[in-house]
């Protein structure tokens, strides 16, 4: 004889599913990253989901960070990763190719050399791009979390608090001019270097 069917045990706590930590629209912290993402915090919210879930890192996609890196980072004011994503490719480009890009000399010699430096100059070029995309909105999710907890602790109320978050945080349109305005000046004198 068949009964009814044995019941389902119930999950061990580990397999439970985790509330959403993200929060909620005009709740108190939604208001905080608001104040320090800015206007775009609707679409980082989404972005940050992984975040608020589990603090440790995930890799999540963002495009203009993989795009425009070192710029990127520079514009959302994350210096220290704005100066990795500046110095690394020409540390990597060294360390593959161990020394400079061929001569003149040495590609008459061997002209599939400029090929092979072309390849690995792709490769890094999308190494490092792909490292951008990948950890951009992590690094701002960490950022903006250390800076509500330092706001939280300095502030005496809510009007401060949210005037050094939008300090703290926000856009750098000025460094990315610069930066802009710095590189075109370093492609003009390098062309009139090289005629």
């Amino acid at each position: 004889m068949s009964g009814p069917p044995p019941p389902t045990p119930p999950l061990p706590s580990w397999a439970q599913p985790k509330p959403s930590g993200v929060p909620t629209e005009g709740s108190t912290l939604d208001q905080r990253y608001e104040a320090f993402i800015g206007p775009r915090w609707p679409t980082y919210r989404k972005k940050f989901a992984p975040f608020f879930d589990e603090p440790r890192f995930q890799p999540t996609w963002n495009w203009a960070a993989a795009l425009f890196s070192p710029a990127w980072f520079l514009y959302r004011k994350l210096y220290l990763p704005f100066l990795f994503f500046v110095m690394a490719p020409s540390i990597a480009l060294g360390i593959l190719w161990k020394g400079e890009p061929p001569k003149a000399t040495d590609v008459t010699a061997n002209p599939q050399l400029v090929q092979d430096f072309q390849l690995v100059l792709l490769g890094v070029q999308l190494s490092v791009m792909v490292l951008a995309g990948g950890t951009a909105n992590y690094l701002l999710f960490r950022r903006a979390r250390a800076a509500i907890a330092l706001a939280e602790q300095r502030a005496p109320d809510i009007e401060t608090l949210e005037l050094i978050l939008s300090r703290l945080g926000g856009v750098n349109l000025t460094g990315v001019v610069v930066l802009l305005a710095l590189s075109i000046v370093a492609g003009i004198v390098m062309a009139g270097g090289g005629s």
